[in-house]
């Protein structure tokens, strides 16, 4: 695993969990509201971010085992890494829950990261409609797709959640994606507009993004909740 960084706790990442936070470096999409563009590039060193080993990783868990719950693997994208099912079954093995942050475009990967058992919730990124990928640097609409379902089918708790920047995602596009997540959790969160990779692009989401896609698509979607 390349590791950018770690956040030693967190209260909101994982939920009913005190976790920290661990960044895997690298990502295959170019969001332009991307809250952690210093890890895109999978060279963490050249990206300018910071470095940690796997060994440094283990001994900071071995050290606050008697503080921490769980672990938040994110990135970057972690599937990316072909070695994140041993990853997680290392961290599962010490007694930690593991909460995994994914964009879904590699469901090879995650199918072989879920079954190993060590994966307690699941986090998908929903970045905007499945036909829509492109203009985000990947052509992975049917890997999401296959994404989707394979969380969907896992029985292990999970999560969808989209961005609402409306140059990515227009409000109408919602109906597609609540089709898309069934009876699933969808949570549509804020686009932050600070230290991200293209400000110049990024849109704001409008001040009640639920009633903006309630309006666009001609009635309230009650799977879907906000969250800043």
């Amino acid at each position: 695993m390349r590791l950018g960084g770690l956040q030693r706790t967190t209260l909101s990442d994982f939920p009913g969990r005190v976790a920290c936070a661990v960044f895997t470096a690298g990502c295959n999409l170019r969001c332009p509201y991307c809250h952690n563009p210093e890890l895109i590039e999978a060279d963490s060193k050249h990206a300018g971010a910071s470095t940690l080993s796997a060994d440094e990783f283990f001994a900071l868990l071995d050290d606050r085992e008697a503080v921490l719950d769980g672990v938040v693997i994110t990135g970057g994208e972690p599937t990316l890494h072909r070695d994140l099912p041993r990853f997680v079954s290392r961290i599962a093995d010490r007694g930690f829950d593991v909460k995994l942050d994914t964009n879904g475009t590699r469901p090879a990967v995650l199918r072989e990261t879920l079954d190993t058992g060590a994966v307690e919730y699941v986090a998908m990124d929903l970045k905007t409609t499945p036909d829509r990928y492109d203009e985000l640097g990947a052509e992975a609409g049917d890997a999401v797709e296959r994404s989707v379902e394979l969380i969907r089918a896992s029985g292990i708790d999970h999560e969808f959640r989209t961005t609402f920047d409306p140059g990515v995602v227009a409000p109408r596009d919602f109906e597609t994606l609540d089709e898309l997540v069934g009876d699933s959790l969808l949570v549509v969160q804020s686009v932050g507009t600070e230290d991200v990779l293209c400000p110049d692009r990024v849109r704001e989401t409008p001040v009640d993004p639920l009633a903006a896609i309630g309006d666009a698509v001609g009635e309230p979607l009650p799977e879907i909740e906000h969250r800043e």
